[in-house]
């Protein structure tokens, strides 16, 4: 891969082709537990922000529209996984909390990562990984300032 471009449409490409192939495999390996791409990935997302985070923080996470956010919110309410709190502070806000049957397929879909990370990484050093995550993360930064200054 040359890098000679202003910027390299390859590694633009590269990085939509992982992510998708990413996003798949896991989607596949937690097909068993009931779980589409859009439920797994806003389970990850409240995981990460935290218990009680709202529903606006989940939509920005994910970089997503309100309303499809909401449509899968509803699922995961309807299936039991989590439960919307009317925000004492701000009632037009909803809290988001999983349920224990959320927090137990939560713990499921983490011990899947687990085990697909050892496939998935594999020839690959945790110092590379470092390196490119440190990488990535500098060139979000970067798109995200571009963006802005666009707007």
């Amino acid at each position: 891969m040359s890098f000679s471009e202003p910027m390299p449409l390859q590694l633009i490409a590269l990085f939509a082709r992982t992510a998708q192939k990413c996003r798949r495999t896991v989607t596949e390996s937690v097909a068993h537990l009931d779980l589409t791409e859009s439920r797994w990935r806003v389970m990850i997302h409240m995981s990460l922000l935290g218990e009680g985070c709202t529903q606006q923080m989940v939509a920005e996470s994910l970089e997503i529209e309100m309303p499809s956010l909401t449509r899968t919110i509803k699922q995961l309410e309807t299936t039991g996984l989590i439960k919307r709190v009317t925000d004492t502070n701000d009632k037009r806000s909803r809290l988001l909390y999983f349920t224990d049957m959320g927090k137990g397929r939560m713990n499921d879909i983490e011990s899947t990562l687990m085990a697909l990370r050892d496939e998935v990484y594999a020839g690959v050093s945790e110092e590379e990984l470092r390196i490119m995550a440190k990488c990535v993360q500098k060139i979000e930064v970067n798109a995200a300032k571009l963006l802005e200054s666009l707007k």
